[in-house]
């Protein structure tokens, strides 16, 4: 899917985009979803332009993440595509050539929509293609940020919940939060590294004039900023994760406890049950009237007098 974008006293405007044709000169963003070999084509036709593929914007070295050739500047970042269960970074291409911005990624993202909403509305002050991108990436710490506020506002009712009940039964469940919680994050903290080093890259490159290099400066430091709450956050969730499993060892020792116990109670009155139950003929009680209710009472006594011990003890 192909989007065409001008720009009007400040504001995007969308054009629709079916053929060739319709990519008009004064376009100054084309933004490419998933494009089929067509689309592609029509933007060779109108254009010049060719755009990578979806695998190399993928690729993780450096050289093949911030580079320029004859077809522009090519910058590639991830975003991370936010869900409740299945989160993952999507990485999306930006491709500068002349004053027109080219973007590539293989699905929709919640930045890019929550941008172009934004800009259409006069809320983002645009002036080139270079402040396109700004204001994409300034969406996209802004969004990273509301996942990293979600994240601690999660933990903080895990750690209730941990804290708050140290022999609760649903371990499993709390394990399976710290996690899910800890994937996030890390995945948060993987885009906002991912950023950080093409922002210092693209700071580097001189190709923004000095207000948008101030801009480029301030969106740094809230990446420096996220990238130390998402320290914090690993901290605490390493935190809880030690807790809970100390909380698991503490109530399963409890219960062995309790077993060894049993074990060590019952295990005088099994003596004398076997002692007793030998059918030698020459044993002194085998035809002693009160041999059984003796057998008894001893094995009573046996078992009563070590868990009177242990209670004593507290060990129980």
């Amino acid at each position: 899917m192909l989007m065409a974008f001008t720009l009007n006293k400040g504001l995007l405007e969308q054009v629709a985009i079916n053929a060739a044709t319709d990519l008009a000169t004064e376009v100054i963003w084309v933004d490419a979803i998933a494009p089929t070999e067509e689309e592609r084509q029509w933007l060779q036709e109108a254009y010049g332009q060719e755009l990578p593929t979806i695998d190399d914007i993928y690729e993780i070295e450096a050289t093949s993440r911030f580079y320029e050739n004859e077809f522009g500047l090519h910058i590639s970042s991830y975003f991370l595509n936010y869900a409740d269960e299945n989160s993952e970074n999507i990485s999306a291409a930006f491709v500068f050539n002349g004053d027109r911005l080219f973007t590539l990624r293989e699905e929709e993202l919640a930045a890019f929509r929550l941008f172009r909403l934004r800009a259409r509305k006069g809320l983002i002050t645009l002036t080139n293609s270079k402040s396109i991108m700004l204001g994409l990436f300034e969406t996209k710490v802004e969004n990273l940020a509301d996942i990293v506020e979600r994240i601690a506002a999660d933990l903080e009712k895990t750690s209730r919940q941990v804290l708050g009940n140290a022999e609760h039964d649903d371990n499993e469940a709390v394990l399976t939060d710290l996690a899910q919680q800890e994937d996030i994050n890390g995945k948060v903290r993987v885009s906002m590294v991912d950023l950080q080093r093409m922002l210092y890259l693209l700071l580097r490159s001189g190709i923004l004039n000095a207000e948008q290099s101030d801009r480029l400066r301030d969106i740094i430091r809230d990446s420096e900023s996220l990238i130390a709450s998402t320290s914090f956050l690993f901290d605490k969730i390493k935190f809880l994760l030690d807790t809970t499993l100390g909380f698991i060892n503490v109530n399963q020792n409890k219960i062995i406890k309790i077993f060894s116990v049993a074990s060590v109670v019952f295990l005088p009155p099994t003596m004398i049950a076997s002692v007793y139950g030998m059918n030698f003929e020459m044993m002194p009680e085998l035809k002693w009237q009160l041999g059984y209710p003796w057998a008894l009472l001893l094995m009573l006594a046996s078992a009563v007098a070590p868990y009177l011990w242990f209670r004593k003890k507290n060990w129980l």
